[in-house]
């Protein structure tokens, strides 16, 4: 028992191990350059996507190898084939020291060779031994061999690599960078070469400029430093991806427009501003440069026409061109032959010509009833409408209650115009020219009153010119017994109200009569079912009084 508990403690610990140093190593990497994640967090997406696509590209070739650039290295494999009389072949490797041995040719030096030195050197000793018609000197298999990271990246490590694989390769498999690393003041030391080679990333994805992303090889090392935030350069408006980038030595306005990935069609080339501020940091200057000829940048191979260095802390304004294409658009609405959105010329459209464009109005059409609404006009805040909203109606002087009255229901917006004179008189001046976002509302031609309140059959009732309100109610059956008849309301269609027995407006179809309680009656209703109720209380305490005493 005591060597099982032993062994099962031992395998909870070599568990919880794992789970550490697997949480250890996942939180190295950080991906922030790519997914716009905060320094410090995970996205954890992003990091399985890197891991995948860093096993699945490693030693994967871009392309044919160029003989040209490729140098050669310990353990890569060569093909040659001898061909004439007696053809030979050899499956060769470079050795440690970077030298091949060749049966009957002897040794050869291909130390920092390129294959295209290395098959002029390989055929040139060849011949000298053997009859040959022809040499070939082929790369077999390409080698692999160590790279150190260290730096601003979120492992530093030593790294396998391969002759084919590239800076920003080496950096993934070192857990990639961190989130204020520099992208573009990457160093590579060439031992071998006793040489610095300056690596920028930023240049490389944004305009695929493979010598600022080169191949490695063995014995690299690459260092990643820190980057520095007042060493940036800006560009806004109307490009593609505006913001901030890092600044390097040699940057000109062309590189920073290209890593904004160039213009829009909005952009007005003609007048893009520059800012550059003076040694002292507080005081700049300002100037206009034309880049008309720049329309095609990003695909612009050869040096651009007025092209100059910037230097760190530059500003770039890019305009647009005013009223671009601008949409400026009406809506028309109810009864026309095709209702929906119109696009207009501003200042040159007018009313008739939007409803003639609409098809003109159908037989349903209420010509009188019609509104336009000018939205431009509307969300007007009224502070003294917002103070008497506030108020009760018996702290109001008549004045400010005529005021609130008359505003409460206003149509904000709504434009007096006669459609029917309108159409009879194109050249009036109610023929408006329609402005941005005007909309145009046609309602259904009503042929009803609504008389409604205390009559004996509330409802519609056809309506029939020259009759009053009092032959609109009595032909809904006359006023009921509860009805003030004096206090009879007139509502017009537009929101108006008059008192019915003014006279003083036009009945119209659409109109609505409402017919008021008289206040009395509605005092007496309440009074008699308080007391109904008053007396169902009375007579439920009774019984519950008595079924007590029973007890």
């Amino acid at each position: 028992m005591p060597d099982k508990k032993k062994l099962l403690i031992l395998l909870l610990q070599l568990v919880f191990f794992v789970f550490v140093t697997s949480n250890h190593v996942y939180s190295q990497i950080d991906n922030s350059s790519v997914t716009a994640v905060k320094g410090g967090s995970i996205d954890t997406l992003a990091v399985e996507n890197a891991q995948k696509v860093v096993r699945e590209t490693t030693g994967l070739l871009e392309k044919e190898i160029n003989p040209k650039t490729y140098v050669l290295g310990p353990n890569d494999g060569l093909l040659i084939s001898i061909l004439g009389s007696k053809s030979k072949q050899f499956e060769l490797i470079i050795t440690s020291e970077g030298k091949i041995f060749i049966p009957e040719v002897g040794t050869i030096d291909l130390k920092n060779k390129t294959l295209a030195q290395a098959d002029e050197i390989i055929s040139a000793r060849i011949r000298k031994i053997y009859r040959a018609d022809e040499v070939n000197v082929l790369l077999k298999s390409i080698r692999n061999f160590k790279v150190i990271v260290g730096g601003n990246v979120k492992k530093p490590a030593i790294v396998p690599a391969s002759a084919v694989e590239r800076v920003s390769e080496i950096i993934d498999k070192a857990g990639g960078l961190k989130f204020d690393a520099s992208l573009r003041k990457i160093l590579l030391f060439r031992e071998n070469q006793n040489q610095v080679i300056r690596i920028d990333l930023m240049r490389f994805f944004m305009t695929g400029d493979k010598e600022h992303n080169p191949t490695v090889l063995g014995g690299d090392y690459i260092l990643v430093p820190p980057s520095i935030e007042n060493e940036s350069f800006q560009i806004f408006g109307e490009v593609l991806s505006p913001g901030r980038f890092e600044f390097a030595d040699g940057d000109s306005l062309s590189t920073l427009i290209r890593f904004a990935h160039g213009f829009k069609n909005t952009s007005m080339l003609d007048s893009v501003e520059i800012v550059r501020f003076e040694e002292n940091g507080s005081t700049y200057r300002k100037w206009i440069v034309n880049c008309s000829s720049w329309k095609d940048i990003m695909t612009a191979s050869a040096g651009l026409d007025g092209d100059f260095p910037l230097k760190s802390g530059d500003r770039v304004f890019v305009r647009e061109i005013p009223n671009w294409q601008k949409k400026f658009d009406v809506v028309i609405k109810g009864e026309v032959k095709f209702p929906g959105h119109y696009v207009i010329d501003q200042k040159t459209i007018r009313l008739t010509d939007l409803i003639e464009r609409a098809g003109g109005f159908t037989s349903e059409a209420s010509l009188e009833k019609t509104i336009l609404i000018r939205r431009t006009e509307t969300g007007i805040f009224d502070r003294e409408l917002e103070r008497l909203w506030k108020m009760n109606k018996n702290e109001m002087s008549e004045s400010e209650f005529q005021y609130f009255h008359a505003k409460k229901s206003e149509i904000q917006g709504a434009m007096s115009i006669d459609i029917a004179r309108v159409l009879k008189n194109p050249n009036s001046d109610e023929n408006v020219i329609l402005v941005n976002e005007d909309s145009v509302f046609v309602p259904v031609r009503k042929l009803f009153i609504n008389v409604q309140g205390a009559v004996n059959k509330p409802g519609l009732v056809v309506f029939k010119p020259g009759l009053n309100y009092k032959d609109y109610v009595n032909l809904a059956g006359g006023f009921s017994y509860k009805a003030d008849a004096s206090a009879t309301i007139i509502t017009k269609s537009m929101g108006e109200h008059f008192l019915a027995k003014s006279m003083n407006y036009k009945l119209e179809p659409g109109d609505n009569i409402l017919v008021p309680p008289e206040k009395e009656r509605l005092f007496s209703e309440a009074f008699t079912t308080f007391l109904t109720v008053t007396t169902q209380i009375v007579t439920m305490l009774g019984v519950v009084y008595a079924l007590v005493r029973l007890k």
